[in-house]
């Protein structure tokens, strides 16, 4: 199971200085969005069944569930970061 911290900590490394609401249900499962000056991105699952994100969602996207599947968190992060162009220089 990832706990608060491991999730706020991977959210940091991976993807720097970014605002991040998250949270983590009884179940294991967590829920976070993450947003810098340009993009903002939902990732929601459990270490056992996978991430799911969606970057820039739509005002109609919402609880349509995600495109995009990772087998864990770090995968789906990174994702995220190369979505957000954070790898260009």
């Amino acid at each position: 199971m990832t706990t608060e911290d491991e999730t706020r900590d991977a959210v940091h490394r991976i993807l720097g200085d970014v605002h991040l609401e998250l949270t983590e249900f009884p179940g294991g499962n967590i829920s976070l969005t993450v947003s810098d000056d340009h993009h903002s991105a939902t990732v929601d699952g459990h270490p056992v069944s996978g991430y799911g994100w969606t970057v820039d969602p739509g005002e109609d996207d919402g609880f349509t569930g995600h495109d995009q599947i990772s087998p864990t968190l770090e995968d789906a992060l990174e994702a995220v970061r190369a979505e957000f162009g954070l790898d260009e220089d």
